[in-house]
């Protein structure tokens, strides 16, 4: 590990303490940063801070709320840069990687260009897979909040994810689905990183329990999955009465398999669940959320943060420039640009080389909205919980609706109303 000053560790602390503990969240009387004239005579360094989004495509509401989240983080960090005296403050490059490795790698080869040496993102594991080794290759940082593919768990990379890895989301699936009193389920998912990984795990775990799983794989590029629920549906009759569906997607495909499904009367007559890939999905209530009432309301997990006061300051802060809540994905998205920053400002530089070193103990010492974000040997979150989500006919239409939790310390799902 690099050596710290005393300074650049006092800066650390300061950061950890004052910014991660939302004095910046809820100081509405701040002033703005100073200009580089008024920086206590210290000539100010700006640092990019690269994102790669899937502004368009099948994960574009999370993208959209993520990138709001990112603006709040540098805003705030920014803040923070001016009051503590530091010399150094952040700007953010946005790219879309449209949910398309070959896209993705182009972005990120365009931000290289830029010098840029930090990158949030990309949101999705097979667009993480397709970037990886230029990433490595090139000494760029990359802070995924929501790539959970345990394929990509790789120590002594470039790579560091803020949520927990499929091993765990798998355990949450299987006991939900368990508890919920089923003990066959047919899966469809995606052909990717992500669908493939969360399918195996799942598998694995449903299996060890003593549980049945069938699987239908799909290609996340078809547009027409017509053939794929079919099958689906012959697998549910043949497995008998009783069988549960899970939905491995990601929002634009899972919008089309729930349309397919409501319409059959096998798939329609069964319950269903999902998995982060959909849950609080605005799309899916938007365009799909009646279909999805008839399949059980599509009961899905997703990486929970433990509740804070950081965190219930900064919801407030973003349901009024967003106009709905964050998902986790978007709390851990603010949570690595605070981590990046920290990183940046106690080394005294945004080195590749020198930050992949530094940043784990950033993390380690460093409470968020998200909460505790120490990473594991490999650089992933360590663990966590999951929330439990439903769709539900309210008086305003669909809905998401919180209704319970899985606990990963005791293994154990609790429900807060009959779901």
């Amino acid at each position: 590990m690099p050596a710290i000053t005393k300074e650049a560790l006092a800066l650390l602390i300061i950061g950890i303490i004052v910014g991660a503990a939302g004095g910046f969240l809820a100081a509405s009387s701040m002033k703005p940063a100073q200009p580089a004239q008024q920086a206590g005579g210290k000539k100010i360094v700006e640092i990019p801070i690269g994102a790669l989004l899937p502004l368009t495509g099948p994960l574009s509401s999370f993208a959209k709320k993520n990138e709001i989240a990112l603006q709040m983080a540098i805003d705030d960090v920014n803040a923070f840069a001016a009051k503590s005296g530091s010399k150094f403050r952040f700007k953010l490059l946005v790219e879309d990687t449209q949910l398309d490795k070959q896209v993705a790698l182009s972005r990120l080869q365009s931000l290289a260009a830029q010098n840029v040496k930090i990158v949030i993102g990309p949101m999705a594991s097979g667009v993480l897979a397709g970037i990886k080794n230029f990433a490595d290759s090139n000494k760029i940082v990359i802070i995924s909040q929501s790539s959970t593919a345990p394929s990509l768990a790789i120590p002594g990379d470039f790579v560091f994810r803020l949520a927990p890895t499929d091993n765990f989301q798998s355990k949450a699936l299987a006991k939900l689905i368990e508890t919920k009193g089923f003990k066959k389920v047919a899966v469809i998912y995606r052909g990717d990183a992500w669908g493939v990984g969360l399918y195996e795990a799942f598998e694995k775990k449903f299996t060890a329990d003593g549980g049945q799983v069938q699987g239908v794989k799909y290609d996340p590029k078809a547009k027409d999955l017509s053939g794929e629920v079919a099958k689906l549906s012959s697998i549910v009759k043949s497995m008998g009465e009783g069988t549960a569906v899970l939905m491995i997607s990601f929002e634009d495909d899972g919008i089309q398999i729930i349309k397919l499904a409501a319409q059959d009367p096998t798939l329609s007559s069964t319950q269903w669940f999902g998995t982060d890939g959909t849950a609080l999905s605005s799309k899916i209530v938007k365009q799909v959320g009646s279909e999805a009432i008839k399949l059980g309301g599509v009961l899905s997990t997703i990486f929970q943060p433990a509740r804070n006061p950081i965190q219930a300051n900064f919801i407030e802060r973003f349901k009024a420039k967003a106009g709905e809540a964050p998902d986790a994905y978007s709390m851990n998205a603010y949570d690595a640009v605070w981590i990046a920053a920290l990183s940046v400002m106690s080394a005294g530089t945004d080195d590749g080389a020198v930050i992949v070193k530094i940043l784990p103990t950033v993390a380690e010492h460093y409470f968020g909205v998200s909460g505790n974000t120490m990473f594991d040997a490999n650089g992933d979150r360590a663990g966590g919980d999951y929330a439990i989500w439903q769709i539900v006919k309210t008086a305003n239409g669909a809905e998401w609706k919180l209704v319970g939790s899985y606990s990963a310390l005791s293994d154990s799902v609790t429900f807060f109303t009959k779901s």
